[in-house]
């Protein structure tokens, strides 16, 4: 076996366990603090955070000590973590309610994985510098390594939920892990034994250099310019990754799946282009300025939602593949050849990678009402072609094609008010031509870029198909807007709608509508006098429908965990109309509810699952344990679990059994547009309720094959065995794409 197989298994490992760990304390985390977006982005951040903490530390170690001495120090920091995790078990993970989420999230990550996450994320450019001073003849090209260690999070990131998260429970896939990391120590042992080193030299550094502070740096250095190249190249395909996986759950279609994908293209386009030699299509390179103008005008088709959802996650795919692509390439491209250079130049690809994320997962909630980080990622795109190239004013031909292009943007939403080939063909072709004749020079380029970033919160409302537009609203959360198609208003997050009521008179606007109205499972529960209903606990607002089912006398409580509902239900009358006494508690609901007295509801619903985020913690057998606590004897739990992308309804039913409960599904059928197909299941523990509402609802349990669902509980669930990939194919059957 050749020496250098040490520092490859050394490479991959650390990425395989860089990115498991990620997954498994995300999940980890997920359910203690509500198992919101909030609570991965926060994730995110760290992660990015530590990645970029352990090249600036090994940056200035290496620089320090040289390469030779410190290969035996690293040897010490990669002990530490013995003294928490993975030397010992995670401490119980606890939210802190007197501090702000993404801040608790952020500490209690650096005191579980802090030590280990930093020991891995030194050890990419540990093993590329180790190599790059040995005396191995693949000491030539040490950036091979950086693709390794890509190939490494790309099947760490693939097997979890293929293999890991499909059968294994968190425990085991911790105790997994922990077994590989002693592997990965006795590979490090196995290297510093048998690998030699060629030059042991220590170059002069200093920590702290007052005379950086004094420099005058100019965009006409080329160093300065070459570590913007670096820095606007490594941000640009990390925000425009982050931001495919946005648009397309936000404005194209909720599949848990698509959140992995866009990851594993971007990882993949490292390991294809850092190597020996890239598998680097030189047409992308050359075509660059038309796959930008081509991308523009996907993202606004993705707003107007033109096309069925097949073809916008081909196209959207696509477009992140070549773009990364040429990131990543541009990057190995521009790498220094001197090995005393290679430290600070994945000191300035994290850095980049860092910005990237913490302005996407961040900062563009805070900043935009639509998912225009995509285009934000495109000009980055462009800006880096500036910086490389050098600024050459555009020409009056440039400013006339820039133009044309701001009256497309404009005009064409309004000529065409619904999908035709003619018109889908005259935008992207006329796209192309101007990208392509801008693309001589950058400036015009970025130019471009630049214009289309700043019409588009002008021109989104254009391009809005759901309706008029009467507000809109972004967070951590999702994307929100309150449409009006008359006399419908309307609540949406993404492509999820949250409710809907009529405004044409005051008996229409008290009827409940969308996945809650009379003839729907929770319907005919609540309008029955079968069922007591005096007290009823709610977990999930929407726009308050259910509010609507309350009698003089009763108490509905609803718990939500956004707490920006409080002004989006605004427009909407239901709330305000109810005559049962409401309570809304903006907290997770599995967190408020055991602050509630046990036994109280008469029936709960938990209507949390038709979004894209499904919170999977507020379906296993721990919390319908707590779910069972909180209603009385004969009372019941309605499960709304209407979803276009997951059968919900087999794991509650494994869940039932599992627990000693009853089980009924109710479907009822589409009836127009406001009065919709929805999907509830029922879970009770008294025969006689059970019996009841069999007669109500006419309909046995469609029960599962035996062994077909595992139950899901905290410590175990797998999204992508309820699935249902069928759904992606429905719009293309309908859909006729010569029509004119």
């Amino acid at each position: 076996m050749k020496k250098v197989s040490l520092l490859y298994a050394l490479s991959f490992l650390a990425a395989f366990l860089l990115f498991q760990i990620e997954l498994i304390i995300a999940k980890i985390f997920l359910p203690k603090f509500g198992g919101s977006y909030l609570v991965w982005g926060a994730c995110l951040v760290f992660f990015q955070f530590a990645l970029l903490g352990g090249y600036w530390y090994s940056h200035v170690a290496i620089k320090k000590f040289g390469m030779y001495r410190y290969s035996f120090l690293h040897l010490l920091i990669m002990a530490l973590p013995l003294l928490s995790f993975p030397g010992r078990s995670l401490p119980e993970i606890t939210a802190h309610g007197s501090i702000p989420l993404v801040i608790d999230v952020f500490l209690q990550l650096t005191l579980t994985i802090g030590p280990a996450f930093f020991v891995l994320s030194t050890i990419s450019i540990v093993t590329q510098s180790w190599l790059a001073h040995s005396d191995l003849p693949e000491q030539r090209n040490p950036y091979m390594l950086y693709a390794v260690s890509n190939v490494g999070s790309f099947l760490g990131l693939l097997s979890y939920p293929f293999l890991f998260e499909l059968y294994f429970d968190l425990e085991t896939q911790l105790t997994l892990w922990r077994i590989l990391y002693f592997l990965f120590l006795l590979f490090y042992l196995l290297a510093l034994a048998t690998i030699r080193f060629a030059d042991r030299s220590v170059a002069g550094f200093t920590f702290f250099d007052k005379s950086r502070f004094r420099r005058h740096y100019r965009l006409a250095d080329e160093s300065v310019r070459l570590r913007l190249y670096w820095l606007l190249l490594s941000a640009g395909g990390c925000i425009i990754f982050l931001a495919v996986t946005n648009v397309i759950t936000y404005e194209i279609t909720p599949g848990p799946l698509l959140w992995i994908i866009p990851l594993c293209i971007y990882l993949g386009s490292f390991a294809l282009t850092f190597r020996d030699r890239p598998l680097y299509p030189r047409w992308i390179g050359d075509k660059l300025p038309v796959v930008l103008g081509l991308s523009v005008v996907l993202y606004y088709f993705a707003q107007a939602r033109v096309l069925p959802v097949s073809p916008f996650l081909i196209a959207f795919i696509g477009a992140l593949f070549v773009l990364c692509m040429f990131c990543q390439y541009e990057l190995y491209r521009s790498r220094p050849e001197g090995k005393a250079d290679l430290t600070g130049f994945y000191l300035w690809v994290s850095f980049g990678g860092f910005a990237g994320s913490f302005f996407v997962a961040w900062l563009a909630p805070l900043l935009f009402t639509a998912p225009i980080e995509f285009l934000v990622g495109l000009f980055v795109i462009g800006l880096a072609q500036l910086v490389r190239q050098g600024g050459v004013r555009p020409a009056f031909v440039d400013w006339r094609l820039i133009a044309y292009l701001a009256v497309f943007l404009i005009a064409w939403p309004l000529v065409f008010k619904q999908y035709n080939l003619f018109g889908v063909a005259l935008i992207l072709v006329s796209f192309g031509l101007i990208f392509r004749a801008l693309s001589p020079r950058a400036s015009a380029l970025s130019t471009a870029l630049l214009v289309v970033l700043v019409l588009t919160p002008f021109s989104d409302r254009n391009w809005n198909r759901d309706g008029t537009s009467i507000g809109t609203h972004r967070n951590y959360y999702g994307i929100y807007k309150v449409n009006l198609r008359w006399p419908v208003l309307s609540l949406l997050n993404g492509t999820t709608l949250h409710g809907a009521q009529y405004l044409n008179d005051d008996r229409a606007k008290r009827e409940p509508l969308t996945y809650y109205h009379r003839n729907t499972g929770v319907g005919k529960v609540l309008d029955s006098d079968r069922f007591p209903a005096r007290r009823v606990g709610v977990v999930g607002l929407g726009i308050g429908t259910l509010s609507a089912y309350g009698k003089r006398g009763d108490r509905i409580d609803f718990f939500e965990l956004d707490p920006d509902l409080a002004f989006l239900t605004e427009p909407f009358d239901y709330l305000r109309n109810a005559q049962a006494k409401l309570t809304i508690t903006y907290q997770d609901a599995r967190i408020a509810l055991r602050q509630t007295p046990r036994g109280i509801y008469d029936i709960l619903i938990i209507d949390a699952f038709s979004g894209d985020s499904v919170p999977t913690h507020l379906l296993t057998t721990e919390a319908i344990g707590e779910y069972r606590e909180r209603i009385k004897g004969p009372g019941m739990l309605l499960f709304h679990v209407s979803n276009r992308y997951l059968t919900l309804e087999p794991v509650l039913v494994s869940n039932a059994r599992s627990v000693g409960a009853l089980a009924l599904s109710y479907v009822n059928p589409h009836e127009s547009d406001v009065l919709l197909s929805s999907e509830w299941v029922a879970l009770t523990w008294d025969p006689d309720t059970h019996a009841a509402l069999a007669a109500l609802w006419r309909k046995d349990p469609r029960q599962p094959a035996a062994g077909t669902v595992r139950p899901w509980t905290d410590g175990y669930s797998h999204v992508l065995s309820v699935l249902k990939p069928e759904t992606l194919l429905t719009s293309l059957k309908t859909f006729t794409p010569f029509n004119w």
